[in-house]
């Protein structure tokens, strides 16, 4: 071979290998050989709809997606943030409290927001035949409180009773470490009132075991009550649930919902977060069919105004695509982005 050939052989050689190497950490950041997916315990709601969502996104994935579960949003949501974690199942109020900082939470500014996925309906429930008509009959009464191991329900419950214009000041607050705890001591007569998730299987058993069942109290959907509530609990709203639609809906009422997301860190790639979002719109029909709570996945509603952490670039991009971003996002974009822990 000539020299000069020998030459640009070489030239061609080291070019291409500079080339691929220069391309491997982008091509690695598009294409994660998999994805975790961080989880509450085993046993837990989001332990079960993660591992159904896990499955579904696996089939229609080029990698596997594989459930990691933990003790708590505060064990996972740092490995979210610091990019070691690609992706999280956790509800709007934790998420919201950690991107900001708020206590009990580290600040996890880099946490977010793939896209909703479910939501969370939760009422406060007494006897069926209590004199407890409405929310603001609570008042006085001896009401399942404090929940020193579920800082969701402390929200749900506070946020709850601010909607009806309530403090812990205004009822007999009965400590309780958790919703199925508070569950029992309205079973067993030592609370008039305990809050937890309408439909939730200690509602069925609280129903068999109390004389005459139980009953949901419903929130007032009104806009001045509704903000109350969100003072205390961002992204709570007002869900109308219909009567017999569950166990203990024994009228139509308005439940208090709250959206469960699937995260991410700012720190994975577009294509990355991409891949996730476009294989959630295709399986539509796979994810609701998946499991009970995964029922109410939609579409349309990947995205939505009330949200409490920034979508990620990423997914911003395959909704544009899909034609489910507006101006309007944008705008929300912008705000909550501005509202990051510093």
């Amino acid at each position: 071979m000539a020299k000069g050939s020998k030459a640009l052989l070489f030239t061609i050689l080291v070019t291409a290998t500079v080339l691929f190497i220069i391309t491997l950490p982008a091509w690695g950041q598009k294409l994660p050989r998999s994805y975790g997916l961080g989880t509450n315990p085993q046993g837990s709601i989001y332990y079960a709809a993660g591992s159904a969502t896990a499955k579904v996104l696996s089939e229609n994935m080029p990698v596997p997606v594989r459930v990691q579960p933990h003790s708590g949003s505060s064990t996972f949501l740092p490995l979210i943030n610091a990019g070691e974690l690609q992706l999280g199942l956790n509800n709007s109020n934790d998420v919201r409290m950690a991107f900001r900082g708020l206590r009990p939470f580290i600040a996890t500014p880099n946490l977010r927001l793939v896209s909703t996925l479910f939501d969370l309906k939760v009422a406060p429930m007494v006897r069926a035949n209590s004199n407890i008509r409405a929310l603001q009959d609570i008042r006085g009464k001896r009401v399942a409180g404090e929940y020193r191991a579920h800082l969701a329900v402390w929200f749900n419950s506070t946020s709850m009773m601010a909607n009806a214009g309530l403090m812990w000041e205004d009822v007999k607050m009965v400590p309780t470490a958790n919703v199925v705890t508070g569950a029992q001591a309205l079973i067993e007569g030592r609370v008039e009132v305990a809050w937890i998730a309408v439909g939730a299987a200690k509602t069925r058993e609280a129903n068999a075991a109390i004389p005459g069942g139980i009953r949901f109290l419903s929130i007032d959907p009104s806009p001045a009550a509704v903000k109350r509530m969100q003072d205390v609990m961002g992204g709570a709203y007002a869900l109308p649930m219909k009567k017999g639609s569950v166990v203990g809906v024994i009228e139509d009422i308005y439940a208090q919902a709250y959206d469960t997301y699937i995260i991410t860190s700012s720190k994975l790639g577009d294509e990355a977060v991409v891949q996730v979002v476009k294989a959630l719109y295709k399986a539509e029909k796979e994810i609701k069919g998946a499991s009970r709570m995964l029922q109410v996945f939609s579409r349309k509603k990947m995205v939505k105004e009330n949200v409490t952490i920034p979508y990620h670039t990423g997914a911003i991009k395959a909704y544009k695509e899909l034609g489910l971003w507006t101006d309007a996002m944008d705008a929300v974009q912008a705000k909550v982005l501005a509202e990051a822990a510093k």
